[in-house]
């Protein structure tokens, strides 16, 4: 499994224009105001991920620290539109602000790039202490540079250290959250201990979420066919609907398989999963979510590396292809061939697992 987070190929051309504009930015940088880390009073604090809803989700604990370090701030968080409500939901932040950039969908419309950046001048009005990112991108530096705060902390895994007052170097290897609270470390903070007890309703449904936007990440439909099989007879099994999983909702139909479906939006889903038993899925924002309720979590993956984006939790276990990739394939990181190759009665024998543990604990 490969465990780097960027396409290396990306890397390289993004470093090359970063290396492009840094006599450029090196120059506007020379008229900007410069502050003692240790000297300021961050009145506002504004944090971007605006990528997907996932991702906010596995920052939740982060923004808890930096709330725990700095009570009197004013925390913002920017989020793509699809994660606003459940942000808002979970009150993670002070102020939610929604907000759609060309890059994160690899848009080239030199247009929406202008109203971006008109967005982060806008931003900048509110005069921000401190801003926060946690990717590692230059697109997300050159954003965070135009919104203009006292200080600014970012990962320079693309290049642009100029675009942060605190630059610091991109730990590819380390876990998404950690890699986040590694960066406000410099800040004092500390993870939030975690008091959270676990979340089993054993009498409920074992909740099924194949449903995921990229293909490759998708576990076959007769794998989960046969796993509604392999548990329909001692437990009751729920599916989430959702546009993906539409097919496999008509082959159960066709196939005579009776089996619950849950239809709703994000936040009647969230309000639902938490009285729920387990849930299984691919790497996807359910997982995070379910992780988040301390609810139990198997989590299905290809060739990507759990231990990178996984959901994070004790009573989460992944489920992975038994041999490294040597698929011939069309991603640098994601391979079709390597999920298919886990078969339903392992993931079976996972959720078997998993579920003795949680009730012999």
């Amino acid at each position: 499994m490969i465990s780097d987070i960027y396409n290396p190929t990306h890397i390289f051309w993004a470093r090359i224009v970063s290396a492009f504009l840094y006599p450029v930015y090196y120059i506007f940088n020379l008229f900007r105001r410069s502050y003692d880390l240790n000297k300021i009073s961050f009145k506002t604090i504004l944090v971007t991920e605006y990528h997907r809803i996932g991702d906010v989700i596995l920052i939740a604990s982060v923004l808890q620290s930096l709330k725990q370090k700095f009570p009197d701030s004013k925390i913002i968080l920017l989020c793509h539109p699809s994660a606003e409500k459940l942000a808002i939901e979970l009150n993670i932040a002070d102020e939610i602000i929604s907000v759609k950039v060309p890059w994160t969908l690899w848009e080239w419309s030199p247009l929406k790039w202008v109203r971006a950046r008109a967005f982060a001048k806008s931003i900048g009005k509110r005069e921000i202490d401190l801003t926060i990112d946690f990717k590692g991108d230059l697109r997300n530096g050159w954003f965070l540079w135009h919104i203009g705060g006292k200080i600014s902390l970012g990962y320079t895994a693309t290049g642009g250290s100029y675009f942060y007052t605190h630059p610091k170097s991109f730990p590819s290897k380390m876990h998404q959250t950690n890699r986040a609270m590694n960066l406000i470390a410099v800040l004092g903070c500390k993870p939030v201990n975690d008091n959270k007890k676990l979340n089993y309703n054993e009498n409920s449904a074992l909740v099924l979420h194949p449903g995921v936007t990229d293909p490759r990440r998708a576990w076959p439909d007769k794998n989960w066919i046969k796993l509604i099989e392999l548990f329909s007879v001692n437990e009751k099994v729920t599916l989430v609907k959702t546009p993906e999983t539409e097919p496999l909702i008509q082959q159960l139909k066709q196939g005579g398989l009776t089996i619950k479906i849950f239809e709703g939006d994000l936040i009647t889903f969230f309000n639902w999963l938490k009285e729920q038993k387990l849930l299984i899925g691919p790497d996807s924002m359910a997982g995070h979510l379910a992780a988040y309720l301390d609810i139990p979590v198997i989590s299905i993956f290809g060739s990507q590396d759990p231990n990178c984006t996984g959901p994070l939790g004790k009573w989460v276990s992944y489920v992975t292809p038994k041999s490294l990739c040597s698929h011939k394939r069309d991603h640098w990181r994601l391979c079709k061939k390597c999920i298919e190759s886990i078969k339903p009665e392992i993931v079976h024998s996972k959720v078997v697992e998993l579920i003795s543990r949680v009730e012999n604990r």
